[in-house]
């Protein structure tokens, strides 16, 4: 079961990372506006940050 949940947390960790990365890649190609670029940075962000709480507090628990 803690194997599982550290995959999960690694898929939403790189799934983060790759939303910001192709919001900055379609905004810099004109295919999004800046207010839809901001917003969906802002979503990876949180997914992220999430993924990243959720590893300190397994660690911590250990």
């Amino acid at each position: 079961m803690i194997k599982i949940l550290k995959i999960f947390r690694i898929i939403e960790s790189v799934l983060g990372i790759l939303i910001i990365i192709a919001t900055s890649v379609l905004y810099f190609m004109d295919i999004i506006s800046g207010g839809a670029s901001g917003i969906i940075s802002t979503v990876g962000m949180g997914i992220f940050i999430h993924a990243n709480n959720l590893s300190e507090k397994d660690n911590k628990t250990e």
